[in-house]
């Protein structure tokens, strides 16, 4: 059995507690290697072992990152919480040991969310391909001008927006950053995308509920100002005039460790206070 340790490496809480659960899992017969930046991923073992897992030690940003190493490596991961919101990790600090033996013991579900993929192309190559969790976005620079998007959705054109950026979210990423912008709240077992607008300039630019099965592009008109590619909140390139950003369901979901019953609904009113 192998465990891999994803935290970030600024984080002195992540760190002093990986340094305590490391000799612990390796007493029970448990390979552990950490990651804490994409250097390490060259140390990642090959190949899945049954009942490995990863541990992602921090907050939702921390899961977020942990969860498309999850996707990427077909292994499930297990949230220890050491943030504040702690809307998508399971487990809190005081928990850990009783956590770690349930999941050694095999004493578990795991629970699948559906995860994006995303591609741009400019001029008829891709330059870039993500995975994302929660969201896809494309976003005006701060000192950008307005951008117009026009939209497909399974290839057929859906129309055109004019706003600060949009994003493309899952039931997961929801309750993020789409929630902020007016975006409905969905359950995360519906299968279904969200199409989001930014601070569109008209108002019938409403959120846009789709099938899961749909793939959105969006083709990005002329602009003197390049735009931000966003993925799960981390900038990872620029979007140009007429770049088109594709965006469907990744073939692997996320498998995330569920050690009780973790009923959305009572979380939603516990963290949000949703209907308080």
């Amino acid at each position: 059995m192998k465990s891999i340790i994803y935290y970030r490496g600024d984080s002195k809480d992540a760190r002093e507690l990986e340094r305590e659960i490391r000799p612990y899992l390796t007493s029970k017969g448990v390979e552990v290697v950490t990651v804490t930046s994409r250097d390490d991923l060259s140390t990642l073992p090959s190949g899945a072992v049954d009942g490995s897992f990863i541990l992602s030690l921090g907050g939702d940003g921390t899961f977020l990152r942990a969860a498309r190493l999850s996707t990427d490596l077909g292994l499930p991961v297990l949230g220890i919480n050491l943030g504040s919101l702690g809307f998508l990790t399971d487990v809190e600090e005081n928990e850990v040991y009783a956590s770690l033996d349930a999941v050694l013991g095999h004493a578990y579900t795991v629970e699948h969310r559906l995860v994006l993929e995303a591609r741009v192309v400019r001029e008829g190559q891709e330059i870039l391909g993500t995975t994302a969790i929660n969201d896809i976005l494309v976003v005006r620079d701060l000192t950008g001008k307005i951008l117009t998007f026009e939209v497909f959705i399974g290839g057929v054109r859906a129309g055109q927006i004019t706003a600060d950026g949009i994003m493309v979210c899952t039931p997961t990423g929801s309750t993020g950053y789409s929630l902020s912008a007016g975006g409905p709240i969905l359950d995360p077992t519906v299968e279904a995308l969200v199409l989001t607008a930014l601070a569109p300039h008209d108002f019938t630019s409403r959120p846009l509920v789709t099938s899961a099965g749909s793939e959105i592009t969006l083709k990005v008109k002329p602009s003197r100002d390049k735009a931000a590619f966003v993925c799960d909140g981390e900038r990872v390139g620029d979007i140009h005039s007429f770049d088109t950003v594709c965006v469907k369901r990744h073939p692997q979901d996320v498998a995330i460790i569920r050690l009780r019953d973790k009923n959305f609904y009572k979380v939603l009113g516990a963290k949000f206070h949703w209907g308080y």
